[in-house]
């Protein structure tokens, strides 16, 4: 889902607001995320989908940033540490994101 600057227009917010289908990479995250992961493993788990589009490190943080802002990713509480030594978080999919994974938004 695009977003919009703090210093974009209020017309670009509208525009990214008119957004509402889960891209085909984000749908590719909501898989990734069956089960908790910090963005280091939801990458590694995103790119063994052989049939995920190509996306970038920070393309796939930037799309699970967005799931986090539609309410279908949340910070599970939980830190683990990366191989570099420092804290990252834990990243679950909520009950609307984990309805989107399985149903693609459509109700049961």
């Amino acid at each position: 889902m695009p977003g919009a600057r703090n210093t974009d227009p209020v017309t670009s917010d509208l525009a990214a607001e008119s957004v509402k289908n889960v891209t085909e990479t984000q749908s590719f995250i909501l898989r990734a995320l069956k089960r908790r992961r910090p963005d280091h493993e939801l990458i590694e788990a995103y790119r063994a989908y052989k049939t995920a589009p190509y996306a970038s490190e920070s393309g796939i943080r930037s799309r699970r940033s967005e799931l986090v802002e539609r309410g279908m990713v949340r910070d599970s509480g939980k830190r683990t540490t990366t191989r570099s030594g420092r804290k990252a978080i834990v990243w679950e999919l909520t009950s609307k994101g984990a309805r989107e994974r399985m149903f693609g938004g459509k109700s049961a």
